[in-house]
């Protein structure tokens, strides 16, 4: 059955009639750059998406350099922020094509069924009705491709979720020459020209040397698809090009008040310099791959030891000591966890370890224990609670390391929401937050300011003294695995 997505902003951000908005396309794309016949084309573009009058002339030059490929790709990968609505992870949409005053552009529904085997990501359909982010891209598409019908989009949206989500939907729709990934993203927003000027060239620093991990929302509205696709382009040792740069007081003329805007082309590196990933980095990716492993094989088990604890805490009043030749190999490595208990989705208790001291194994248990009978913040869980309503994670820790900064703004700017947990201190004082807690306080300054709470200090503290920690986790939940009341039956292995 074929299922339209209308168009929601023809007559605002570009022209509703087809034939205006065909010949605004084609001034637009004649005036953009040309590569030549044999030039290399990109295999990702950054492009803006505000209305054409605005960035459409920066839209352009990112699309023109995929002319040279116009035969050979088949399918463009669209992924852009959500503007319209917040949920999590990311969303697709139940049409089977979109639609623009140009016609309908296809929907390549086996890769969306594909992607809909990843946890992150889920039919919204609402969340794609009124959004422009992604449609504002595709009349550049239907003019390049006018004469290949089976050409197909990809058209994602991001919300709330972590950085190496939105990598992983990258990798996964990657494919060969066949396969454009288009990023759509405008920069920074409402400053005066002069502070958004400096603001967008930071980013376009931080994009020429693939640093990822200190792109902030206030950096570019696309933040998470950005990363996403420089993580994977510094893995696959790309190189990228700046192709245009401005903001709308070009159009506008008005200076107070700006949005920028940018276009970037990534490239197969084989032929240039190669982007080196730092030890840092590479020691997260270790941890976050080997952890993502562990928890594919053994997640069950560490759900079973946790839930085990916790039932022989109700009988014998003491944490539970596991035998760990019965463990799993894994499960007796080192390893660092917090144990959360959440009933109907309200927080129940939350205890952990911050760094590895111990088996893996015998952290998961003495933290269920804890977070079940010592969280000060709750009375000790009731054998009557051991119902499905009652839901337990446990999110396995890499080890922290510093996270420098120059004031509070730098933090704020420095922060990547939805993969960052944070430990924030100053003298005595620490609190930590999981990453987790982004799905609560998703705003930057928001999840800093309740940090510095949690840590005893007031929530507009600053001191020259404050220091921070950055850690990553890998996280399993029992709703995930174990259907009902299944987690708390008996688990023998006492």
């Amino acid at each position: 059955m074929t299922v339209i997505r209308l168009a929601a902003i023809a007559g605002s951000f570009y022209p509703a009639d087809a034939q205006t908005l065909r010949s605004t396309i084609a001034s637009l794309m004649a005036q953009a750059g040309q590569p030549g016949a044999d030039a290399a084309s990109p295999k990702a573009i950054i492009v803006p998406h505000a209305g054409l009058v605005y960035s459409g002339a920066i839209a352009a030059d990112g699309f023109a350099t995929i002319l040279p490929a116009a035969n050979t790709i088949r399918r463009i990968v669209i992924i852009g922020p959500a503007h319209r609505m917040a949920f999590q992870g990311i969303a697709v949409a139940d049409a089977t094509a979109f639609a623009t005053p140009l016609g309908n552009v296809p929907v390549d529904e086996g890769a969306i069924n594909a992607l809909l085997a990843l946890p992150q990501v889920q039919r919204l359909n609402a969340a794609h009705v009124q959004e422009h982010g992604l449609e504002i891209e595709l009349p550049f598409i239907q003019h390049i491709f006018a004469n290949q019908p089976d050409i197909a989009i990809v058209p994602l949206l991001v919300s709330r979720c972590a950085a190496h989500q939105v990598e992983e939907v990258v990798e996964k729709l990657w494919g060969g020459p066949e396969t454009l990934i288009v990023i759509s993203s405008d920069l920074s927003h409402f400053h005066d020209d002069a502070t958004a000027r400096k603001m967008d060239d930071r980013t376009r620093q931080l994009i020429e040397n693939f640093t990822a991990e200190e792109l902030g929302f206030d950096d570019a509205c696309g933040c998470l698809p950005i990363v996403g696709l420089l993580r994977v382009a510094r893995k696959r040792a790309m190189k990228v090009k700046t192709l245009s740069m401005r903001n709308s007081s070009t159009t506008s003329g008005d200076t107070s008040r700006v949005v920028g805007y940018g276009a970037w082309a990534f490239f197969d590196g084989k032929a240039g310099a190669v982007p080196k990933a730092s030890q840092d980095d590479t020691a997260e990716t270790d941890f976050a791959q080997g952890t993502e492993a562990i928890i594919k094989q053994h997640g069950r088990d560490m759900l079973r030891l946790a839930s085990a604890a916790i039932q022989h805490g109700l009988a014998n009043g003491a944490p539970l000591a596991p035998d760990m030749t019965a463990v799993p190999p894994a499960l007796r490595e080192a390893g660092a966890c917090f144990v959360t208990l959440k009933q109907q989705d309200n927080l129940r208790g939350c205890i952990g370890s911050i760094i590895a001291h111990r088996p893996l194994g015998q952290d998961i248990c003495e933290n269920a224990f804890k977070a079940a009978f010592a969280d000060p913040r709750f009375a000790k869980i009731s054998a009557a609670e051991l119902t499905g309503d009652l839901a337990l994670s446990i999110s396995v820790l890499s080890a922290p390391k510093p996270f420098p900064f120059k004031d509070e703004a730098d933090l704020i700017a420095r922060l990547t929401p939805f993969e960052d947990g944070i430990i924030l201190s100053d003298g005595a004082r620490r609190g930590l937050f999981l990453p987790q807690v982004w799905d609560q306080l998703p705003d930057p300054r928001d999840f800093l300011r309740h940090l510095k709470r949690k840590a005893g200090l007031s929530m507009d503290y600053w001191s020259q003294t404050l220091q921070a920690q950055r850690f990553v986790t890998r996280s399993i939940e029992s709703h995930d695995i174990f259907p009902g009341e299944s987690l708390w039956v008996q688990s023998g292995l006492e």
